[in-house]
């Protein structure tokens, strides 16, 4: 079956720093699939490449059979690969209605913004509670919600996630998972960054352990899960 998402030798590099070593990965459509590791590891480097944020030294990224190393982030995003930030990255003098009417902005279906943004809202009810207040006013959890519901604006076709939980309490984040899960549920294809490894396994069909910019283990979340190597180095067993 072939791939949504097939990265094959990425290699990033910051001036003569090497973070990513020719890394190779797939996502297939439907599934969530984790990318976990250390902080410093090469995680947030291989989605800011997958977006377009950063240039590869080599390798190839196709999204669809078509190769995006060359397209700027925009043409990204038009094409369904849509990045939720480390940080979360809202506008926080902006309401949360405005902030997540800028996920749509590149849109011209009015009827269809209407309809998605009732849904993110229903998937989101704190949201719709605090949809005229401002964004810098929502607890961080919040702000999270409102970061994911941002990006579903935009209709993606893959959703790329740069460390949801960070910054977060345990039971937020279970709240977060919950809610990928859901979304993936609805038909949505995930790619999840994540220092969270329990959490990102749990939920992942499919998982990369990466170490220093190299990938050294896969499996599926499972496998991950119960692996010694995995649960020495990230589990605390």
């Amino acid at each position: 079956m072939t791939a949504m998402l097939e990265v094959r030798d990425l290699q990033v590099s910051y001036g003569h720093i090497e973070a990513v070593q020719g890394i190779s990965f797939d996502v297939h459509a439907g599934e969530i699939r984790t990318l976990v590791g250390a902080n410093g590891a090469g995680k947030s480097t291989t989605l800011a490449a997958l977006s377009g944020l950063l240039k590869p030294k080599a390798g190839s990224i196709r999204f669809e059979g078509e190769e995006l190393t060359a397209l700027p982030t925009h043409k990204i995003v038009e094409r369904g690969l849509v990045q939720v930030a480390e940080g979360r990255a809202i506008l926080t003098t902006l309401t949360v209605r405005e902030n997540l009417e800028l996920g749509a902005y590149r849109r011209k279906d009015r009827a269809a913004i209407a309809r998605d943004l009732e849904r993110v809202l229903a998937l989101f009810p704190r949201l719709a509670e605090r949809i005229g207040g401002v964004a810098g006013n929502l607890s961080g959890g919040e702000q999270q919600m409102l970061a994911i519901a941002r990006a579903l604006l935009a209709k993606p076709r893959l959703l790329l996630l740069d460390e949801p939980s960070m910054g977060l309490a345990p039971i937020i984040v279970q709240d977060i998972f919950r809610k990928l899960r859901e979304i993936n549920a609805q038909g949505l294809t995930i790619f999840l960054v994540e220092q969270n490894v329990r959490q990102a396994l749990k939920i992942a069909r499919h998982g990369y352990v990466i170490e220093n910019g190299r990938i050294v283990l896969e499996g599926s979340g499972r496998e991950l899960l119960h692996d010694p190597k995995v649960t020495a180095a990230y589990l605390g067993g």
